[in-house]
C-alpha cells in the first residue's frame, strides 16, 4: 500500500504542477507554446468558452482535485475509508477528465497537450488505485 500511496502522491503533485501551469496560461494574453496546428492548439481549449465553469477556470478545479488526491494518498494507508474516499475522488476526477476530453474531441475538434497530460495523470492514478483495490482490499489482504 505504501508504494501505491507514494505513486499517487507523486502523480498528484505532478497534476498540481500541470494544472497550475494551465491556469497560468489561461490567464495570459499571449499565445502558448503548444499552438502547433488547428488540431493541437492549447489556446482554443484553455481560453475558450469551455475553459471555465461558472467563471471558474477548469484548471483551478484540477489544482483542487489533485491536492485532494495528494492529501488522500497520505491518509489512504491508515484506514480503508481513506482509501475509499481517495478512490471516489479519483473516479470523480477521471469522469470530469472524460467530459473535458469529449469536449475536445466532439465539440472543439482540437486538443490541448497540457490538458491531455493532465488527463493521462488522472488515468494513471485511477489505474494504480484499481490495481491496489484488486490486490489488497477486495482480496482481504492487509494494507
Amino acid at each position: 500500500m505504501k508504494k501505491a500511496s507514494i505513486l499517487v502522491l507523486i502523480l498528484a503533485v505532478l497534476g498540481v504542477i500541470i494544472s497550475s501551469y494551465s491556469l497560468y496560461l489561461h490567464n495570459q494574453d499571449s499565445s502558448t507554446f503548444c499552438n502547433i496546428s488547428a488540431t493541437f492548439n492549447c489556446d482554443i481549449v484553455n481560453k475558450g468558452i469551455y475553459s471555465e465553469i461558472a467563471n471558474i477556470p477548469v484548471a483551478l478545479f484540477g489544482i483542487i482535485g489533485y491536492a485532494v488526491l495528494g492529501i488522500g494518498s497520505l491518509l489512504m494507508h491508515r484506514k480503508k475509508i481513506w482509501f475509499q474516499l481517495t478512490a471516489i475522488a479519483a473516479a470523480i476526477g477521471f469522469t470530469f477528465a472524460l467530459y473535458l476530453t469529449s469536449i475536445e474531441v466532439f465539440t472543439l475538434k482540437t486538443y490541448c497537450l497540457i490538458c491531455l497530460s493532465s488527463q493521462a495523470v488522472i488515468l494513471v492514478i485511477v489505474i494504480i488505485l484499481l490495481y491496489y483495490y484488486r490486490r489488497h482490499i477486495r482480496a482481504g489482504l492487509p494494507a
